[in-house]
């Protein structure tokens, strides 16, 4: 039987753990010290070229595109932030759209 919740896609921490895992295996490295509340656009941890991978990330990852008027600090200013947008993205699909 499918929960309430599973219409709004993956939940929070599970969007969070394989951000940070991306974030970490792709463009800080495995020893990078990041954290779910960490800034990472004023705290100088992506440039604009991660935020470029880390958004084709989430389209592989949560399977959809993220627009170009989504490209705001609003969106991507830190982990939490970003589940939280993903999340939002992704409410109303099939969990099965996005669990990978």
């Amino acid at each position: 039987m499918m929960a309430a919740d599973d219409r709004l896609g993956p939940e929070m921490p599970d969007i969070e753990s394989r951000v940070l895992a991306f974030i970490r295996r792709e463009l800080l490295g495995p020893d990078a010290s990041v954290t779910r509340d960490d800034d990472l656009l004023s705290g100088g941890l992506l440039d604009s070229i991660a935020v470029l991978r880390l958004a084709a990330f989430i389209e592989e990852e949560f399977g959809f595109p993220v627009p170009p008027g989504d490209f705001v600090i609003e969106n991507f200013r830190s982990v939490t932030v970003l589940a939280r947008y993903i999340r939002r993205a992704t409410a109303g699909r099939p969990a099965a759209d996005s669990d990978r």
